[in-house]
């Protein structure tokens, strides 16, 4: 088997021995559960996009442009509610660890907000932020 073509392509066994310089303090990469995405909660521009996409989902998505935001509500540093209000509509948003999405879309450059569902993606790490519920309350529900 002197002229395998295929020899300079083939593994060779490696054998286990521990070198330090190789060891990461960093913790592995987020790995999607099989048949699952990975979640983000969100993503910013650079530059101030047009329109914040809000994905959803069991529900629609919708695009509101940043032009027609009247107001961002929130609880403070908490994190964990946040409303968007539209001339046109209300966007209430309850997740945790939501103060990184409060200043991007305070900022102008949040591109996208995604809830969070279990059969459609891996579990978040740690405290990323995780979007639990999107709702569009109707005005009358909103004075309760």
């Amino acid at each position: 088997m002197a002229n395998d073509p295929l020899a300079a392509f083939r593994r060779q066994p490696q054998t286990a021995s521990f070198n330090p310089q190789t060891v990461s303090s960093q913790p592995p990469a987020q790995q999607a559960a099989p048949g699952l995405k990975p979640y983000k909660a969100f993503d910013t521009r650079e530059r101030a996009p047009e329109r914040l996409e809000i994905r959803r989902v069991l529900g629609e998505t919708h695009a509101p442009s940043y032009r027609y935001l009247m107001d961002v509500a929130f609880n403070g540093e908490f994190g964990t509610e946040l409303l968007l209000v539209y001339s046109f509509l209300l966007v209430k948003i309850k997740g945790r660890n939501l103060y990184p999405i409060i200043r991007a879309l305070l900022e102008g450059r949040c591109a996208f907000l995604q809830d969070f569902h279990p059969n459609e993606f891996a579990p978040p790490q740690g405290n990323e932020p995780v979007i639990e519920s999107i709702t569009f309350p109707t005005e009358s529900e909103s004075k309760k």
